[in-house]
């Protein structure tokens, strides 16, 4: 029975003291657009760029360029939703070897199986580690806005994980997320990558675009 993890989002949301931390897994800027429209109002935000999946490292560049300018965006007032604290940034150094260690004997399955799980658990158990680590109150992440990425999934993985920091339960790709990511994307000038972000799911993409040329 899947859990209605957009309701568990609003009740937590209204439960929240005005300022409490949220440490919020940012896989891309284009999925954080909407998010930070349901977040800013309360929660005193640092974004966490911790994404060792993506390939090759000049996409990771490009995408965390697009995070900076996201951030800079908000912070300067331009943004939709008004942040009542300053948008932070924090950084993970990329390794892509880390990645491949956690996909090892996966490499064959496709998007949405197996492999993305485990990339789920690499990312939001480092994301974990930070937030227990600099007094976060919970953590949270975008990927649930992504119609490709399973929220039952990512949510039971993220609760799975807590310790100290609350698991923040969300699935914001409800109340149209998605386009609406898509449309705060086109509005602000940022760049939409058309793949998740690794090698395999790179060769796929590629494989199925040559089947429909």
């Amino acid at each position: 029975m899947n859990v209605n993890y957009d309701l568990l989002f609003q009740e937590a949301k209204s439960k929240a003291k005005e300022g409490s931390k949220l440490l919020l897994h940012v896989c891309c800027a284009p999925c954080a657009t909407y998010c930070l429209t349901r977040l800013l109002d309360v929660f005193d935000i640092t974004l966490y760029f911790s994404d060792d999946n993506i390939f090759p490292d000049a996409e990771w560049e490009k995408r965390l360029g697009e995070v900076k300018k996201l951030v800079d965006i908000v912070n300067n007032g331009q943004f939709e939703q008004k942040a009542k604290f300053p948008l932070k940034l924090h950084v993970k150094q990329y390794n892509y070897g880390n990645f491949l260690h956690c996909a090892k004997g996966l490499e064959k399955e496709r998007e949405g199986g197996a492999r993305c799980e485990k990339c789920f658990e690499l990312r939001l158990d480092d994301t974990r580690n930070f937030a227990d680590a600099n007094g976060f109150d919970y953590f949270a992440t975008t990927l649930t806005v992504s119609p490709y990425k399973n929220s039952q999934v990512i949510n039971a993985v993220g609760s799975g994980l807590a310790k100290k920091a609350q698991w923040l339960c969300t699935d914001f790709k409800k109340h149209n997320g998605y386009n609406e990511s898509v449309r705060l994307s086109q509005k602000y000038g940022l760049y939409r990558q058309h793949y998740c972000g690794c090698a395999f799911a790179l060769l796929q993409m590629q494989r199925e675009q040559k089947q429909n040329d």
